[in-house]
């Protein structure tokens, strides 16, 4: 496997901020729902489906949002994460790194307004 992959490489997106923070959340979550939707990446665990992602950091009801995901194309495992104080976060990262996350309770739909 090369370390190059034009499907899971090209999803993160950048702004014109400064490092960490130069990444742009929005377009780089609907580049990967656009893959998963395409069936070139998959979601292996994730706290709220990729659409959702946005909304709940908005909420500020949940710290720490993630979705994990793995490139059909290359075989690597992603972390997509969102945190309501600080940078997002797009890596490669062990395939079994979903098994080993704090996973946390996700505070009901209705609760994010």
């Amino acid at each position: 496997m090369g370390t190059d992959c034009a499907t899971c490489d090209t999803a993160l997106v950048h702004n014109a901020g400064t490092p960490p923070h130069d990444v742009d959340i929005a377009k780089t979550s609907a580049a990967l729902e656009e893959r998963v939707v395409e069936g070139r990446m998959r979601i292996v665990r994730a706290d709220v489906p990729l659409g959702d992602m946005l909304a709940l950091a908005e909420s500020d009801r949940k710290f720490t949002i993630v979705s994990f995901l793995t490139c059909e194309s290359c075989g690597r495992t992603r972390f997509w994460g969102l945190c309501i104080r600080g940078a997002p976060t797009y890596k490669v990262v062990e395939a079994g790194a979903p098994a080993t996350w704090p996973w946390d309770a996700v505070p009901p739909r209705h609760l994010w307004a």
